[in-house]
This record gives C-alpha cells, structure tokens and sequence, in this order.
C-alpha cells in the first residue's frame, strides 16, 4: 500500500510544486521553507522510490472517480454519453451541462481538470528529469530505468486523457526552472500521440510482468499502449494500421497470467482488490488517508441505489439508463450488479419502475466502520482489466484483418462469464466468425458497453468509433423519470473546449474550432 509513503510525499514537494496551468496569476512559485530541494533530495534509491510515490499519488487527483467533481473516467468517459441520466437538479451545474453538450468554455470542471493535469505533470516533469541525472553511485542503473519506466508510463497517461478531452494541448516534458517565459503553446494532437507511444514503449521494453498490485508492471503499460493505439486507429487521427498494433500489445498482455474472475460482482468488491483481473489499477485508502479531497475515490457513492449514505446508498445525482438496462437478458449476472432497483439496503427487491433504476456496481456496505463513506471510501479506480483487453483485442484484430477466430474466441470468453452457470445455448450465444466484420464489430463494441458499464471508456469508444454525435443527437431520455432534456452535441463536440481562463493569460494559446464565440 502506499498511503503512509504518499502522505509525506505530498507535504516533501508542496515546494516545489510547479503549476504551469497555462495561466500566469496562477502559477505557483513558493520557495522551499526549508532546507529540501530537487537538487539535494535524490541522494539513493530510496529517495527515488519516495518521489515515485508522488507520480503514483498524482492518479488519486485525475483519474477514475476524483473527489470535486475531476476524475475523468467520470466526467469525461460517462457525461455526455448513453451510459446515464443526469437529474436537474444536479449542482453545481457542470456535469449536467456536459450531459446537455451546452459545453462553454467557462465551465469550471473543464478548468479543473486541465489544472489538476497539468499539475502532476509539472511535479512528474521534476521527479523523472531529477531521477534521471542520478549517477550509479547513487542508483543501480536498473533500478533507476525501472523507476523511471513507472513515472513515464503515469506522465503518458495523463498526455493520452488531455489529447483525447482537449486536443490541442501544450506538450512539456521537461522540469521548467527558468519562469521568465510562461506562455506555452499547444502541440498537435499526431505530435502528442507520438510522445505517449515512445514512452509506453520505452516502459514495456524495460518493465516486468506482474499481477495483483497496483505498481506500473510490464502488462500496465502495454495494455496502456494497446488503448492508445485503438485510439489512434479511429477518429480523429484514423490511422488504421494502429489496430494492428493494438491487436498485438493486447495479444501479449493475454499471455502474462491475468484471469476473468468466475464472480463478477467481486471485481468491484472493496474487500477483493489487486485481484487477478486487474492490470493497471489506481489504489485508493480512504476514509481519511488523503491530505484534502481532492485525491478522494468517490466510487461507491457517486453512484449507488437510493436511501440513506449509511445504508449504502449514492448521492443520487446520476440514474440508469433504463433502456440499456433492457438491453441486457434478464439471467446476465452483470445486469443485478450494473443496476440497483430499490433503495438501500434492499436494492434487489424491484419495486421501483424503470424510470427510477440507479447505476451501481462498487457497492458499499451498510454503515462501514462507523460512517457513511460519503465522499472518501476505499474503493480502487481499476483503469484497465482483462475484460477490456480480451474485447480490445477482438475488435483490432477483426479490423486490422487479422484471426478472426481467435478474436471471437476471446469476445466469447467474457459473454461466458456473463452467463454464469448457463449455457451458450440459454443465453447471450458465441459469436461466430461467419456473422460478418460489421455485425462483429457491433456486437463487440456493444459488449464492452455492458461489461465496462461506468468504468469510464464509453466516452473514447464513442469518439473513435464515429458514434458519439449521431448516437447522442438520438438519446431521448424522456424514459427516465429525471431527464434533464435532449442533448444538441455538434461537430465541434468531440472535444471539450480549452478552458476560458487559461486563454484569458495565455494569449499564443488558440480555442478549439467551434468553440470561439
């Protein structure tokens, strides 16, 4: 666990924290209050390890369900798609609007999270370039190509979130020490993409396979790789013989040891973390392990049945989209996890109508260890597990021309878990290879809807695909009981705009096209 190491951590570089959010007033420039600085921090390894932890902690601010409103598998991946409803009366306002595609760029989430990326970004750009100028009287050289291997692999993470939400965004990867020039200038997506998969490459060529923890290991960065090259495949960059490429890093990833669990509903259970069907995953400590709520995990609670928190309800600001929920067959051992029908604790009990169904799947006890959970639980963000590659993989490999049997074969093998005990004969049939590339193709990309349910990928599926503007330009949530109105996405919407504050003090910095009045 790294809760104890990233405590001290976040309070060791507060200093020496560079903020460079493409705004001038806001950036950070405090001199050390004592005697710590990067030049005399990194004395051995152990030193390195420690300011590794830091480019761990920054994952807690940015991705999966963040406290304030900023985890990007939330924000971005799930608002503004098919996968929920967000009620009226959601405030402030910024997920609803995103739901609506009324995105102006004044909205503080888009600021928020830029900021917050950015952020890490400048702290892992100091921790890598100080690691790297450490001699081998202080480092083992492999020691430091492994560490500095796990820091690159986090930094291209955060690239491959800002290039898909945002675009055209500034490129630093190195440590700014010099502040008499802070106007940055965006970089072309191709140019952003092309750094994230040098670095992904440079981390599997030097990393080890391993499974249950939550360190950057061989199979994380290369099932990170295998997503950024199935996006690069599809739109906007459409290069298709990335699918290839993906098809392969997710052919090795299956080889290395990682299993689908028999139990669904205990890949997302709080008490069976850094199992074997993880592959990169965000550890989280909470209640109470975080220095603000910022690096909080609201997973559990954002989302959740209706009722009280205690009783292991949510907050009840996104509900079900009831018309997928019927998508599912009635016996999917995924659809009593994905959805809760009744308010806690007695959320199996139907009694509610379609139209009140809740989006569920890390379910809270009731009243864990005296308090709620309300906004700081325990649960860790799994950013990639096998389910996902085995369904990545299929589609690649259908696309690129590849084996179409052994892509059915491991599609198949996840609508076996889904089936439970049942047989293929009951429900949810094998695809076969004679069904056609298209229907394939739709009937994988349907999958992973179903299996990655609030996991934060529909979004970048949706993009890539082509479908995100006339599949949301159709969703009529008049089903649901709080539907908030019909979303107007445009063109222009594949991308979130640059937030308005960081071109108010940024004036070489260009609004994305659409968004420029």
């Amino acid at each position: 666990m790294l809760k104890h190491t990233t405590r001290s951590l976040w309070l060791l570089f507060v200093p020496m924290l560079l903020v460079f959010t493409s705004c001038n007033d806001d950036l950070l420039v405090e001199q050390p209050t004592d005697r710590l600085s990067p030049t005399n921090f990194f004395r051995n390894a152990s030193d390195a390890e420690v300011a590794l932890n830091a480019i761990y902690a920054g994952q807690q601010r940015i991705q999966g369900y963040s406290g304030g409103d900023a985890g990007v598998a939330n924000v971005w991946g799930m608002h503004g798609t098919d996968d929920i409803v967000v009620p009226p009366w959601t405030n402030p306002p910024d997920r609803r609007l995103i739901a609506l595609f009324q995105l102006d760029p004044t909205i503080n989430a888009f600021y928020t999270i830029y900021q917050r990326h950015y952020q890490e970004i400048a702290r892992a750009n100091t921790i890598l370039n100080q690691i790297s100028l450490m001699t081998e009287d202080k480092i083992d050289p492999e020691e430091k190509a492994r560490i500095l291997a796990e820091g690159r692999t986090i930094r291209a993470s955060f690239y491959f979130n800002l290039v898909r939400i945002y675009g055209n965004v500034p490129l630093e990867t190195e440590e700014r020490t010099d502040f008499t020039n802070l106007d940055f200038t965006q970089a072309d997506p191709a140019a952003i993409y092309e750094f994230i998969t040098s670095e992904l490459e440079f981390a599997v060529s030097v990393l080890e396979p391993g499974m249950n923890t939550g360190r950057i290991t061989q199979g994380a960065a290369q099932a990170l790789l295998g997503n950024v090259y199935l996006q690069m495949a599809g739109e906007p960059l459409n290069q298709n013989d990335k699918y290839a490429l993906a098809a392969d890093q997710y052919e090795s990833v299956m080889g290395m040891g990682y299993n689908l669990l028999d139990d669904f509903e205990s890949v997302f259970s709080y008490q069976n973390e850094l199992n074997d069907e993880g592959i990169y995953i965000v550890e989280h400590d909470g209640p109470g392990q975080s220095l603000d709520n910022t690096a909080t995990s609201n997973l559990g609670s954002f989302m959740g049945p209706g009722g009280q928190l205690p009783d292991g309800a949510g907050w009840g600001t996104a509900w079900a989209n009831s018309e997928l929920e019927m998508e599912f067959d009635r016996d999917d051992i995924r659809r009593r996890v994905s959805f809760a029908y009744h308010n806690a604790p007695n959320v199996q009990d139907s009694t509610r109508g379609p139209n009140q169904f809740l989006p569920w799947k890390w379910q809270k006890p009731q009243v864990a260890n005296g308090q709620s959970w309300a906004n700081d639980t325990p649960f860790d963000y799994v950013y990639i597990r096998l389910a996902g590659v085995l369904l990545g993989y299929a589609e690649a490999e259908i696309r690129s021309g590849g084996d179409i049997e052994a892509a059915v074969a491991a599609a198949n093998r996840v609508r076996a878990r889904a089936r439970g005990e049942a047989s293929a004969d009951e429900f949810l049939p094998d695809l076969t290879a004679d069904m056609g590339t298209e229907a394939l193709i739709d009937a994988i990309l349907k999958e992973r809807q179903k299996e990655l349910l609030y996991e934060g990928h529909r979004k970048g599926d949706l993009i890539r695909t082509g479908r995100l503007i006339p599949l949301m330009s159709d969703f009529d949530c008049s089903f649901s009981a709080v539907c908030p109105g019909r979303p107007d996405p445009k063109p222009h919407h594949i991308y979130w705009p640059i937030p308005q504050r960081v071109l108010d003090l940024n004036e070489s910095m260009t609004q994305n096209p659409g968004y420029e009045n």
